[in-house]
């Protein structure tokens, strides 16, 4: 029988014994907990989001313990995301303190969580009805994930005003598999479903963001997995429109998903890094091309041509922001400037704005490829 170690004995022999009556779907080998499944076979796609159901649900009893009650998934699996549970109630509110996200829905089943193929992540919802994302972030063996983690949540991290990351609300602990806990933003911060009505919400967005960089950075945190899904901001939103959620002041936003992050030694000269280049959807879609690579000069490359794709619709109120992008993106490897030297370039250039560019409206919602998307 496989014993299932908790915190305290009763609970050991409890677990224990559950296990052995309803089986033990779980794996402790974190590097397991993947979507195995390609996307057009759909018999591979249900099993894979059966089997992930199958981890949580049998978790949800060491989570509701705990005060934290997850959410619920219905059969046919891979048909419906996730709904929310019945009890306890939703409290959210369209103003709110931090860490918490304002209220930006206006029913219900928009909460529904659908980002099932994730594995690690799950949603649920605490005792006083606020929104939370569970995350898997280590087994017996500290990850780096959850060392970046115990990095961005000391007293001095946290009182940092360019830390951009989501706080950590508690890690719980199970058989030796590390969760951690916290509130649930909207994964819309670089998507057009988040509206922006000025020119001046544009810039505070690249801001922000390279200013968390640079946090990141000085801590020795190389993120490596950019893209629009691990960017959020404090709303509850399944559809953003004209809800005004990028006001600054307002707004706030985070960096998530720490799960290819390398984390080093604070003496490091990160100049000097080079490790395996991580092939992430944000570095193929860059053209960057697998081999030995300094991750701090990948990470603001990625970010880079993030911002860019929601960012420089502004062009044609600052021309200047195209050269901005090109002169990072363009040049070589070897002189892609340093998280701090991008965001004193970005810096120089926000300077020179007038109110009255920073108020005018940016001609779309989206940019690639030279063009500018605009919603007709």
């Amino acid at each position: 029988m496989r014993v299932i170690k908790l915190d305290s004995f009763i609970s050991t022999v409890q677990w224990t014994i559950r296990s052995w009556k309803e089986g033990y779907p779980l794996t402790n080998d974190v590097d397991q907990w993947v979507w195995t499944a390609n996307g057009e076979d759909l018999p591979a796609w249900a099993k894979d989001v059966e089997g992930t159901w199958a981890r949580w649900k049998f978790l949800s009893p060491f989570f509701a313990s705990h005060g934290i009650y997850i959410y619920e998934l219905d059969s046919p699996y891979g048909k419906t995301p996730a709904r929310p549970p019945l009890y306890p109630k939703p409290q959210h509110f369209a103003s709110e303190v931090w860490p918490w996200p304002r209220r930006a829905y206006k029913e219900e089943r928009e909460l529904d969580f659908d980002h099932i193929q994730v594995v690690r992540v799950w949603a649920a919802r605490d005792a006083n009805g606020r929104e939370l994302v569970l995350r898997l972030a280590s087994g017996h063996v500290p990850t780096d994930e959850l060392k970046a983690f115990q990095r961005l949540n000391t007293a001095k991290a946290r009182s940092d005003s360019r830390n951009h990351t989501l706080p950590i609300l508690k890690y719980l602990t199970f058989d030796g598999l590390v969760f951690a806990v916290m509130p649930r933003w909207a994964p819309v911060a670089f998507s057009a479903r988040a509206r922006a009505s000025k020119v001046a919400e544009l810039v505070h967005l690249a801001e922000v963001f390279y200013e968390g960089m640079e946090f990141l950075h000085e801590n020795r945190i190389a993120h490596r997995d950019h893209y629009p899904g691990n960017a959020v901001l404090n709303a509850l939103t399944d559809d953003g429109k004209g809800l005004g959620l990028r006001v600054p002041g307002e707004v706030r936003y985070a960096y998530i998903d720490f799960g290819a992050a390398l984390v080093l030694p604070m003496e490091t000269d990160i100049d000097t890094v080079l490790v395996d280049r991580e092939m992430r959807i944000g570095s193929i879609g860059l053209g960057l091309k697998p081999g030995v690579c300094n991750p701090f000069k990948d990470d603001v490359l990625l970010l880079t041509r993030m911002i860019q794709s929601t960012v420089r619709v502004i062009e044609n109120v600052v021309p200047e922001i195209g050269a901005f992008f090109d002169n990072i993106l363009q040049g070589d490897y070897a002189s892609c400037p340093s998280a701090t030297e991008a965001l004193i370039r970005f810096r120089k250039l926000q300077s020179n704005l007038s109110q009255g560019q920073l108020d005018m409206p940016p001609s779309g919602i989206f940019w690639r490829n030279g063009r500018v998307q605009r919603d007709d």
